[in-house]
């Protein structure tokens, strides 16, 4: 985890993880399924540090290599790409969020639309978003009452203590999520607070 210095995740970037100040490490996830793959369930670069709820919730034996299998069919799904835990080659996951509602104490899963990009990796991201249950896991944030709302109820209420509108707060709010996405899971809450501004939350706040 060394090289990992923001401490959280790599795979879903919202739980912590163990790094440089502690003493003890997370489990490393094969991220091949020794079970499918056993000559490379030695290899180091086929072991990646993820969150407990990612390991153990989530990906379990799933292989990021094909779809999962079709019991009615009992055959195996198609090849699909996946990123690779280590490549050397950087790119940005991009998430855009549309919000299908106007009450923000109610927010639902159903109301919300998570898309992702660039469409170059549109492959790679599909096989992200299925092995780590990631649409599921991001709704459920943006919808938990100390999460979404919550940063809801902070643009308003923070809002009228520097007698801003909440527009005009959460300007300020997005470019510090710019500067700093892996702080309080800036990443996702800039586009959900984008989404809430573009669905009309903030206009009789």
């Amino acid at each position: 985890m060394s090289k990992n210095s923001n401490g959280k995740c790599p795979f879903y970037g919202i739980n912590d993880v163990k790094g440089d100040y502690h003493t003890k490490r997370e489990a490393y996830d094969h991220y091949l399924p020794k079970g499918t793959y056993p000559f490379n369930s030695i290899n180091f670069r086929n072991l990646a540090p993820a969150c407990h709820e990612c390991n153990s919730s989530y990906k379990l034996a799933q292989d990021p290599l094909y779809k999962a299998k079709d019991p009615l069919l009992a055959q195996t799904g198609g090849r699909r790409k996946s990123f690779y835990p280590y490549q050397v080659n950087k790119y940005t996951i991009e998430f855009k969020i549309t919000l299908n509602g106007h009450d923000w104490t109610n927010i639902q899963p159903t109301d919300i639309e998570l898309h992702t990009g660039p469409n170059e990796y549109r492959e790679e991201l599909d096989t992200w978003l299925d092995i780590y249950g990631i649409d599921e896991r991001y709704k459920a944030k943006c919808c938990g009452e100390n999460d979404g709302k919550g940063w809801i109820r902070e643009i308003v209420d923070e809002s009228q203590n520097f007698n801003l509108t909440p527009q005009q707060y959460l300007q300020g709010k997005l470019k510090t999520a710019i500067n700093a996405p892996w702080v309080d899971v800036n990443f996702l809450k800039k586009p959900f607070l984008e989404a809430c501004r573009n669905a009309g939350l903030f206009d009789d706040a």
